[in-house]
């Protein structure tokens, strides 16, 4: 919306200032004006000589005869308290200065001759008649089109934003849910179809989530639920004693694993609802790396780190960047083989961590899809236990931080290596 501010600013001011100057000039050079300065000054002075004549001449009706009977140009002798004209231009004229007026049809000078106590009035045609109105209209008309094309020029890129911003929004709406605004850098309302596309795709997202969410839930659900049938169908057949402690664990177990799947869904639809709050402060990822590291430890695994910063802080949420660290960590340590590396860079505008482990990988047709919600990676599926949200979790927290999640092969070890990017911010 800035861009459309400054730019209607911008084309106020130039088409208003800009055209007006233009037109000034073009009107003074090629149109004659209506009343020429020096014509003015002519006759001024021509009105004043003929004034002091007339009042030094011992019959002023006299001297009149003699002018020449032009009709264009004429003088008139009326006695001062016989004037029409208002008491203020009379005691002008008495001063000395004399009194120019103008009609539609003519000019006229008024001087007083104080001998005579009489009023000399030259009367003249308007001065290069040949500026006439309508060529003023010509001109006008000519300045106000030239305003309301710069206007239209203006307004078509707008207009046409628009409307290709209604023809997205009434796609979306028809359920073409791909349907996106291709963005430019010189749009007027480029914030508008940023916030379009952002909003569509997190629709979309909330779509297909809502879509996963369902095959989730009937699927991990039913096992469960049927197993519960079954051990409760069992249960009351059976009179064993111990038979029928063993049974009644294994429901709980169920039951428990029904809650930890309706925790683990509702715990994310908060995180997809943006029902949490972002309290970003200043974070040392190297301290909580070490932490992250210190809290996995065992004989079995070795975790190694190598921190290759000069430990520059990064604007975070501690608490979600140490969950995204663990939950990296422990999708290592469930698809490795006990050897996980973690290291820590940074290049001119981002800080950089990558953990690898020494797994099978993650195949190149998975990698998308890895990171969606309930869906598990085939590696090792059938001895590590969960509901395919941890990556989940992770991708929805480093949105909250400007950050990006890639997967690719490691090299240091033979696994897969994710690698998250954090931006500087001030």
């Amino acid at each position: 919306m800035r861009i459309l501010k400054s730019s209607l600013i911008v084309v106020a001011v130039v088409a208003t200032l800009g055209l007006g100057w233009l037109f000034d000039q073009a009107y003074e050079q090629y149109t004659p004006q209506n009343t020429s300065p020096d014509a003015i000054d002519v006759l001024r002075q021509l009105g004043e000589n003929l004034a002091q004549t007339a009042d030094k001449s011992p019959s002023s009706k006299e001297f009149l005869s003699h002018w020449p009977n032009i009709k264009q140009y004429s003088l008139v002798l009326q006695p001062a308290n016989e004037s029409p004209l208002p008491q203020s231009l009379l005691e002008q004229m008495k001063r000395g200065e004399p009194v120019l007026l103008e009609t539609s049809k003519s000019l006229s000078y008024h001087y007083f001759l104080p001998a005579k106590d009489e009023i000399l009035i030259l009367r003249s045609p308007l001065l290069n008649k040949g500026a006439n109105a309508s060529t003023h209209y010509l001109w006008t008309t000519a300045f106000y089109l030239a305003l309301i094309s710069i206007f239209l020029l203006w307004a078509y890129p707008l207009v046409k934003q628009l409307l290709s911003l209604r023809a997205a929004a009434r796609a979306f709406g028809e359920g073409k849910l791909d349907k996106r605004i291709t963005l430019s850098s010189i749009s007027y309302i480029h914030d508008i179809e940023v916030e379009f596309n952002n909003m569509a795709q997190r629709i979309e997202n909330l779509i297909a989530d809502v879509k996963l969410l369902s095959t989730a839930v009937s699927h991990d659900l039913r096992t469960p639920l049927a197993r519960i049938r079954f051990g409760i169908d069992t249960l009351q057949e059976v009179e064993d004693k111990d038979l029928r402690q063993e049974l009644e664990e294994q429901l709980g177990d169920d039951v428990d694993e029904m809650t930890s799947l309706v925790e683990t869904l509702l715990n994310y639809a908060r995180l997809e609802q943006n029902r949490v709050e972002i309290q970003k402060e200043p974070v040392n990822l190297s301290n909580v790396i070490e932490y992250c590291i210190k809290r996995k430890k065992s004989d079995e695994l070795k975790l190694s780190f190598i921190n290759k910063t000069n430990n520059q802080a990064v604007l975070a949420d501690n608490q979600y960047i140490t969950m995204v660290l663990n939950n990296l960590l422990q999708n290592a340590i469930n698809y490795g083989r006990g050897q996980v590396l973690v290291e820590l860079s940074q290049d001119k505008h981002n800080t950089i961590i990558s953990i690898s482990d020494d797994g099978n990988g993650v195949p190149a047709e998975q990698r998308e899809n890895i990171i969606k919600p309930f869906f598990r990676g085939k590696n090792r599926l059938n001895q590590v236990k969960g509901h395919g949200i941890g990556l989940a979790i992770v991708k929805r927290i480093l949105d909250w931080h400007n950050g990006t999640l890639s997967i690719s092969n490691a090299t240091a070890l033979s696994g897969s290596k994710f690698t998250i990017t954090l931006p500087f911010q001030h």
